[in-house]
């Protein structure tokens, strides 16, 4: 069996059924797709770590009733692309992966600079672009005037 079948058992095992989404015809460029309650963010990741898989990115989502964090991994097999998606309520402090992935450190120091979201343990939560005394997040929708200011399931249904 290879290795994205093995973490897709593995994820699958650890999360509601509802939680975990495959796309086998690879249409929307993941095979798999996972939404992880926040406090399980670092165990799913540490599983994907532990079979083989690499972070390609981490970004932040900013709606009006949440935000999200999306986390894109993967590994050297064709069509293995996997996302974990996690909401993130205002003022939620999220767990650091850059102990696991050290290719997440300056992604998730963008993230708490432009999204406002917090990581605890992080090892250098300074800004890279900002100033340091910036008291706004120029990547969230209330940051200036914007009409495109939309739920959650309005956008994904």
């Amino acid at each position: 069996m290879a290795k994205k079948e093995d973490i897709i058992g593995k994820i699958s095992a650890m999360l509601p059924a509802n939680a975990v989404c495959t796309d086998d015809a690879y249409r929307s460029g993941v095979v798999f797709s996972a939404s992880v309650p926040l406090e399980k963010v670092r165990d799913v990741l540490g599983s994907f770590k532990e079979g083989g898989f690499y972070l390609e990115s981490v970004t932040a989502l900013d709606f009006q009733d949440t935000g999200e964090l999306v986390y894109h991994l993967n590994t050297y097999e064709p069509k293995a692309r996997m996302v974990v998606r996690a909401l993130v309520g205002d003022g939620a402090v999220v767990q650091t992966v850059s102990d696991l992935f050290p290719t997440a450190d300056w992604q998730e120091r963008e993230i708490r600079e432009f999204f406002g979201i917090q990581f605890a343990g992080h090892p250098d939560p300074r800004n890279l672009l900002l100033p340091e005394d910036a008291d706004y997040y120029p990547l969230k929708k209330t940051f200036g005037s914007v009409n495109a200011y939309r739920r959650r399931e309005e956008i994904y249904g």
